[in-house]
């Protein structure tokens, strides 16, 4: 952005997919800043790009049949149409987590994320150490 408009480009926000199947955008260096490569919601804060993410829950896919301990990360909510949603919103760098909703009870059950902090970096960390 900066070759093309130089330094008041406007580019401001980034929309990528990733959610509990497709994790690449947290953990695959693929984009390099400064000398160094970075996975791109890395490069995004660097950078001061917000990232908005899409495909939160892979249309529906990672709605039913998560494992046990995602759900416990992040505090055994409802269902698991909320873990997954929750798993994006806690994502450090990420600022927008889309999802469509169809029906007025995904509303309401989205919804209920407004009361519930987003998981901590240590616990979402959790996910991605192996013991």
């Amino acid at each position: 952005a900066r070759q093309v408009g130089g330094e008041n480009h406007g580019f401001k926000f980034i929309q990528l997919p990733f959610n509990l199947a497709m994790p690449e955008a947290y953990l695959f260096g693929n984009q390099a800043v400064n000398g160094e490569v970075y996975p791109s919601l890395h490069a995004a804060k660097d950078l001061g790009v917000s990232a908005m993410i899409s495909g939160s829950i892979l249309q529906g896919k990672l709605a039913n049949g998560l494992p046990e301990n995602i759900s416990k990360v992040f505090g055994d909510l409802e269902t698991d149409a909320l873990t997954s949603l929750q798993f994006v919103r806690s994502t450090p760098n990420v600022t927008t987590a889309l999802i469509g909703m169809s029906q007025t009870k995904h509303v309401d059950e989205n919804m209920t994320l407004a009361k519930v902090e987003p998981a901590s970096e240590e616990d979402f960390q959790e996910l991605f150490t192996r013991e």
